[in-house]
């Protein structure tokens, strides 16, 4: 086991900016792997670059708990009841049961239809031949699918679209400055997360008077073994269904279009045949992972990579290095429909697996397969700015030039 001693600050552990992509993300991931699988920063935080490793701690949650309260005592557990991301066993297990009893396959897979007609009628509302992907097509199709599913009325969404931008917004600060940890978290959890919290609470309180189809609706009269949630787990259940079905498929849809875009061998394929499009779906989630890496917090001392980590620590397991892993994958930088069963981590791996991430595959199979009806050829025309975050990979503008001739994108060589 490696004992730790302070390095001299090296700015070459720096990840570099992603504001135009994973042309240097990558290789910096790469080099990270090799050097350093599991690394401790200047500020006492811990980043795991390998699959192996990731995995491992997403598999020990007893370990590598989500629950941030272990390092930061000052969250405010009301805030948190009910959202699973930040939960551990009992509770957790107690949620995601009842979570499962509403949110079934059924319910998703019967959402195929839907999700075509909600892709035409925004394809609809687009007159010219170039316009931004993100704001006329990404970012609403999985909003307005997820609050239809949920039962929130869709003239409240530009709502959510602006608390969403607000939490976006929050940076990650120096777990050693308590001062400057107590502000973010009063910046994040006592601005748009409890405006989200009211508005869902009036709704969840409108619909135990008055219940309607829709899953917060039956969310709130699941039972499990006699168990039901209580309100305030069930408003922050429902606050991240939204925000999970809204931000991570709206960045897979974007980022589908982009890799096609640089593949148009691979896009002929899909548009010659729709079943590899689930296929093709998979490879963009582990290619470009929406949510680039999860946090954990050390419940007690442990050791993982031969790496010495003491307990109260923050840890950092990055998804987009561990879907890289040249350990793991063949030739993991280059995009491959054909690779056969996923092995990325891109939905989590154990207790804290995705539970939307059926709907995240329908969602963008369906867009898919609506686009390539209605657009013969997309092409983008200029660069493609990504968000400056790490909380999220996702562009912030794609602008697509369409086009009615097919004959320069259908050689699949």
């Amino acid at each position: 086991m490696t004992e730790f001693v302070m390095p001299a600050f090296d700015p070459a552990l720096l990840p570099p900016s992603v504001r135009f992509g994973l042309s240097d993300t990558l290789p910096w991931l790469n080099r990270m792997r090799a050097a350093n699988p599991v690394l401790r920063d200047p500020f006492g935080m811990h980043h795991v670059f390998t699959h192996a490793e990731v995995q491992k701690a997403l598999g020990d949650p007893g370990t590598f708990s989500s629950d941030p309260s272990h390092v930061m005592p000052q969250a405010a557990a009301e805030l948190s009841a009910g959202m699973l991301a930040v939960m551990d066993p009992p509770a957790h297990t107690k949620v995601r049961r009842i979570a499962s009893a509403a949110f079934t396959p059924k319910r998703v897979k019967d959402l195929n239809e839907r999700i075509e007609a909600i892709a035409e009628e925004l394809l609809d509302a687009v007159a010219e031949d170039e316009f931004d992907f993100v704001t006329s097509f990404s970012q609403y199709l999985p909003l307005v699918v997820v609050s239809e599913l949920l039962g929130i009325p869709r003239a409240d969404l530009p709502q959510f679209l602006g608390w969403t931008e607000q939490l976006l917004q929050v940076t990650v600060p120096n777990p050693n400055d308590a001062a400057e940890m107590d502000a973010a978290l009063q910046a994040a959890l006592f601005g748009p997360l409890v405006q989200m919290q009211q508005y869902m609470a009036g709704l969840c309180a409108e619909l135990r008077a008055n219940p309607r189809d829709g899953f917060i609706s039956d969310l709130l009269h699941a039972e499990v073994d006699g168990e039901r949630l209580a309100d305030h787990e069930a408003v922050n259940l429902a606050i991240q269904l939204l925000q999970a079905g809204h931000i991570t498929s709206a960045s897979v849809l974007a980022n589908s279009v982009l890799k096609l875009a640089e593949n148009p061998g691979i896009e002929a394929r899909l548009r010659a045949d729709p079943a590899l499009i689930p296929a093709a779906v998979d490879e963009v989630l582990r290619f470009t992972p929406p949510v680039p890496r999860l946090q954990r917090f050390t419940t007690t001392d442990t050791e993982l990579g031969g790496v010495r980590i003491p307990a109260k620590s923050m840890v950092f397991l990055s998804l987009l290095s561990a879907n890289h892993d040249e350990a793991e994958f063949t030739d993991p930088d280059t995009f491959d429909i054909d690779r056969g069963a996923s092995r990325n981590l891109t939905f989590g791996h154990g207790i804290h697996f995705c539970l939307g991430a059926m709907l995240a595959r329908v969602e963008v199979t369906g867009a898919l397969d609506a686009l390539f009806d209605r657009i013969p050829v997309w092409t983008i025309d200029e660069a493609v700015e990504y968000r400056e975050s790490h909380l999220l990979f996702a562009p912030k503008r794609v602008p697509l030039v369409v086009s009615t001739t097919t004959t320069d994108r259908r050689d699949p060589a």
